[in-house]
């Protein structure tokens, strides 16, 4: 797939919200509705996380900040991060800037080492049970 965007984007830091927000929506390719979940629109209320987990008694936000300049194996990305401490989204950016003028981060896997398991009891059927998976 051919690269058609970067995420060296100049002065990003100094657009407005709105601006960065749609740029992001518009280099991820987001939905509408994505969009708006971005900009806290479409949100989690309390009833939505009352059956999420238990003993809800609120709802936490915290900033979604996105770091730039991230070159991972060659492929451009950005890295969304939600945080509350200030000056970590812009070290992050400035870090991977100094990294991508030197070919940014390289990756590697070893093969895999161990397995998971998963054990299923009181199946009726387990080959549609297989099927489903």
């Amino acid at each position: 797939m051919a690269q058609e965007h970067t995420s060296r984007i100049p002065g990003f830091y100094k657009r407005p919200l709105t601006e960065r927000a749609a740029l992001v929506a518009q280099w991820a390719a987001l939905s509408p509705q994505e969009q708006a979940a971005l900009l806290g629109v479409a949100g989690l209320n309390p009833a939505q996380a009352d059956h999420m987990i238990e003993n809800v008694v609120g709802v936490y936000g915290l900033p979604i900040g996105i770091a730039t300049n991230v070159l991972i194996s060659d492929v451009d990305v950005l890295i969304p991060m939600v945080i509350e401490e200030p000056s970590v989204v812009a070290a992050v950016s400035n870090a991977a800037k100094l990294f991508r003028a030197n070919g940014g981060f390289r990756t590697s896997s070893d093969e895999p080492i161990m397995i998971g398991q998963i054990q299923v009891l009181d199946l009726q059927d387990v080959y549609v049970a297989a099927g489903a998976v």
